[in-house]
């Protein structure tokens, strides 16, 4: 028989050992550590036999330590100084006690990296115009988040990315999905994560690492909502918004209309309070003013007297002509006595007509003098009749209750 060399002996094993490239193997890990910063060490074992690992940093997704149980994927390599070792391309905790340890890990580093903090969070727009919904568009997620927004508050301009929101590949589907919302679509106002409640398996995506980044790096706005109760993830923790439920994401990105409707007669109520306050204040300051000049003038007319009282020597003329004075010095005070009044009246009309103003400016004024406002199926106001075609279904709004018609011919009108 020919003899080869070692290094040859090797190179045979270990092509031999790339049959098994791709294979899966469960164990715990032990003897963990990181070495020059760039490489993951540790020992897979279990209570019969132990393997070494390796793999780069970067490879590493998830957070691991002793002790936990993982299912590690990659390829057996006998090096040529005859080391045996494992080199991995994908580690995943396994069981619920390890996915739980490993989303400890990571909630511990990334909010050491200030990624969860309340300071980099933003609001989202209060009247929102164009979202963006990533889920499954097979997920009961979608229709109840559909169905929710559709009964508060219409005319939204909705753009939906389908992902995958569960399994081995859900990670990069969502990231994917966020990348496009963010560098393909313009002018959006939010960007809407959700998915329905599950274990804390059928959740781990949204632990990913990786997609937890992406959240917390999104140039859009984002709001996260997983229906379930038991746990938070970690994608909910980087947005800007979390929601409890899909259907709890749609009630805070938009109000009811009845919601609105309160809202505005609470600024009805408010522009009339400050209206009224203005008027008590303006009153309030010319009472004032016209008190403190009666004071003056009484004040005025006591230090006369007793200039009188104290000069009855000097003679007639100083009396009469200090009796003038004190005459002169009462129509003064009497002139700017009307003339506070007549600025105190003037003051009410124009309150007076600014409140006849914004109530014939309001849309229910309109509707109350006999106009109607009609729109469509899509909610939108019909400013013309050409955009109208047979058959179409209109909804007409009067001051007291709304109409909703069939279109059977059109009629110009000159």
């Amino acid at each position: 028989m020919e003899s080869i060399t070692v290094s040859q002996f090797v190179e045979l094993v270990d092509t031999a050992l790339g049959s098994f490239e791709g294979i899966s193997v469960e164990g715990e890990v032990s003897e963990y550590k990181l070495n020059q910063g760039k490489w993951v060490l540790f020992k897979l074992k279990d209570e019969n036999a132990r393997v070494d690992c390796f793999m780069p940093k970067w490879d590493l997704k998830t957070q691991i330590e002793d002790g936990m149980m993982i299912r590690a994927v990659g390829r057996p390599r006998l090096k040529n100084w005859g080391q045996f070792s494992f080199n991995l391309t994908d580690v995943q905790p396994i069981g619920e006690g390890a996915l739980k340890r490993a989303y400890e890990l990571l909630l511990k580093k990334l909010t050491a990296e200030g990624l969860f903090a309340p300071d980099r969070k933003r609001a989202l727009r209060r009247w929102p115009e164009r979202v963006v919904l990533i889920t499954s568009r097979d997920a009961a997620a979608y229709s109840d988040f559909l169905t929710i927004l559709e009964g508060r508050q219409g005319g939204l301009d909705i753009s939906f990315i389908h992902t995958l929101v569960q399994g081995e590949a859900a990670p990069m589907s969502i990231i994917d999905a966020l990348q496009t919302a963010n560098t393909e679509l313009r002018n959006m106002d939010a960007v809407i994560l959700i998915r329905g409640g599950g274990s804390i398996e059928d959740l781990q995506a949204f632990n990913d690492e990786r997609v937890v980044r992406a959240v917390a790096g999104s140039r859009i706005p984002t709001m996260v909502g997983i229906g379930h109760e038991r746990d938070v993830t970690l994608a909910e923790l980087a947005a800007d918004v979390r929601a409890s439920t899909p259907s709890n994401a749609a009630e805070l990105l938009v109000q009811t209309r009845a919601e609105i409707i309160g809202e505005i007669d609470q600024m009805k109520l408010k522009l009339k309070g400050i209206w009224q306050a203005g008027i008590h204040n303006q009153t309030a300051k010319v009472r004032r003013l016209v008190s403190i000049l009666q004071g003056a003038i009484n004040n005025t007319y006591q230090q006369v007297n007793q200039q009188v009282s104290s000069l009855k020597g000097v003679g007639i003329r100083l009396t009469h002509k200090v009796e003038q004075q004190r005459i002169q010095i009462g129509k003064n005070g009497q002139v700017m006595e009307r003339k506070f009044s007549g600025d105190l009246i003037n003051t009410a009309k124009r309150l007076s007509d600014m409140k006849r103003l914004i109530y014939t400016l309001s849309p229910r004024h309109l509707l109350e003098r006999g106009y109607s406002i009609t729109r469509n199926e899509a909610g939108e106001i019909i400013k013309s009749g050409a955009s109208l075609s047979r058959g179409d279904i209109i909804r007409t709004r009067f001051s007291d209750e709304a109409v909703l018609s069939r279109v059977e011919d059109r009629e110009k009108t000159s």
